[in-house]
């Protein structure tokens, strides 16, 4: 229960930062000050597509970003590229978590992406409502 009430908390806080009711204007999300957390919230707007109230997450190694919406919602990775070895993320009582390797930049399948572009990019979608939006999560050096 206290960590449904956290999340909650943490959701409430994403959404007074980005959005009021399914009016959105999505900006980047990064981890919560003093914490190592970016909370993204999702939500069906009126055409029936999950919407997220940040458009991009950036992230560094050993952070994670905390998805918080419907009942049934998926994270999907696209072209299997995954920092977490997980195409699909399947929520858990309407939240997804996925945490970024401390390490993830030495990884021999991303180490030369990040030499060549000094970040990474993992292309994903959300799924709910029988419908998919792509928005990017981005990790970043420290």
């Amino acid at each position: 229960m206290h960590h449904l009430k956290l999340i909650s908390f943490l959701l409430g806080i994403a959404f007074l930062a980005g959005c009021t009711s399914n009016k959105c204007e999505p900006g980047s999300a990064y981890a919560l000050p003093g914490t190592n957390a970016a909370v993204v919230g999702i939500f069906i707007g009126k055409d029936g597509f999950p919407k997220e109230t940040h458009k991009e997450v950036v992230l560094r190694p050993g952070e994670k970003v905390i998805y918080a919406g419907p009942e049934k919602f998926s994270i999907i990775f696209k072209n299997r590229k995954t920092p977490n070895g997980k195409v699909e993320n399947v929520s858990r009582g309407g939240v997804v978590v996925i945490e970024i390797p401390s390490d993830i930049f030495e990884r021999k399948e991303f180490f030369e992406e990040f030499r060549k572009n000094n970040f990474l990019v993992f292309d994903y979608g959300i799924r709910a409502n029988g419908k998919e939006t792509d928005p990017p999560i981005k990790v970043v050096p420290l």
